[in-house]
């Protein structure tokens, strides 16, 4: 079952610099994908379908694009 982690500055507690999230496929076949933070024990795994794991992605992705599109107005 693939894994992958995703580190990050953790700007939420000062006391801890470091930070990730796991993510990986619940098996060979699996329909979905589970996104745990280890160091947060209060917070619950999530267990997204590919679909809506996919759909998370693009929001991300368009909310970078946003930032970038008013960085370059600014810049101008």
């Amino acid at each position: 079952m693939p894994i992958k982690s995703v580190q990050f500055r953790s700007r939420l507690y000062p006391y801890s610099q470091n930070d990730c999230a796991v993510v990986r496929l619940l098996d060979k076949n699996s329909q979905h994908i589970e996104i745990a933070f280890p160091f947060h024990e209060d917070t619950p795994n999530f267990i997204l379908t590919i679909s809506e794991a996919l759909d998370l992605r693009n929001a991300i992705d368009e909310l970078i694009d946003i930032k970038l599109i008013e960085k370059q107005k600014e810049e101008n």
